[in-house]
């Protein structure tokens, strides 16, 4: 079945390809490294043993202070 957007302002081509055949997504994932990491009862309770993906939330979207 062939899927294509009619407002899309590409050539023909452009505009008929195959969605279906596009990749979903695509991920970086970089390499974490192993400098320091949290007691094993601190990792429980922060949620990771990496000091350096500790980032609470403190439920303010957006908002410094």
């Amino acid at each position: 079945m062939e899927r294509y957007y009619k407002d899309c302002h590409c050539s023909e081509e452009q505009n008929k390809q195959d969605i279906d055949s596009l990749a979903l997504a695509m991920a970086y994932v970089p390499w974490q490294h192993w400098n320091h990491v949290y007691s094993p009862e601190e990792g429980i309770r922060c949620g990771t043993i990496f000091p350096e993906l500790n980032k609470p939330f403190y439920g303010r979207a957006g908002c410094r202070g």
